[in-house]
């Protein structure tokens, strides 16, 4: 019989697998047991974070961005000295590529394993101004709020400086 022809036994074949345990995972209900740790694999690339003490504020991560995705910022009461800029990264044009890890002298610039990044508007905004808060939402200074969570770190053996 040739690759797509029917025959007699092709309605009973839905029989067999009637009574399998399905394969899928029904997330988020079900959380995924594959790795050593739970959830998703330990060199995942999600949000970033940024230890700050290491950081020297060199600027290599916005230039290596393929999309333009950081951009070098003061934080609020700093001076401006290059080395007290820190990146600022735009969720919404990244592409979670990991160049701006991988670059990084000072190897404090990690990704993590988190992936559920959200926010949500408050109710009273109108006529297009959802979509600017939202934006700006998604556009922010890493920290080391997710350290304990880290996924994809720069393949270096060695730290540079710190």
């Amino acid at each position: 019989m040739a690759l797509g022809e029917k025959s007699i036994s092709s309605p009973l074949s839905a029989f067999k697998n009637l009574f399998k345990k399905p394969v899928t995972v029904r997330y988020p209900k079900e959380e995924l047991d594959v790795f050593d740790e739970k959830g998703v694999s330990e060199r995942f690339r999600g949000v970033h974070t940024n230890d700050l003490s290491k950081c020297i504020g060199c600027g290599s991560c916005e230039r290596i961005c393929p999309v333009n995705a950081i951009v070098m910022t003061l934080p609020e009461g700093k001076e401006d000295v290059r080395k007290e800029k820190r990146p600022v990264i735009d969720y919404g044009r990244c592409c979670f590529c990991a160049f701006c890890v991988d670059v990084c002298p000072t190897v404090s610039l990690k990704m993590t394993r988190e992936y559920d990044y959200k926010t949500a508007a408050p109710m009273s905004l109108r006529n297009g101004q959802e979509v600017k808060y939202v934006a700006d939402e998604f556009m922010f200074m890493p920290t080391n709020k997710y350290e304990d969570n880290v996924g994809y770190v720069t393949g270096k053996k060695k730290k540079v400086l710190g």
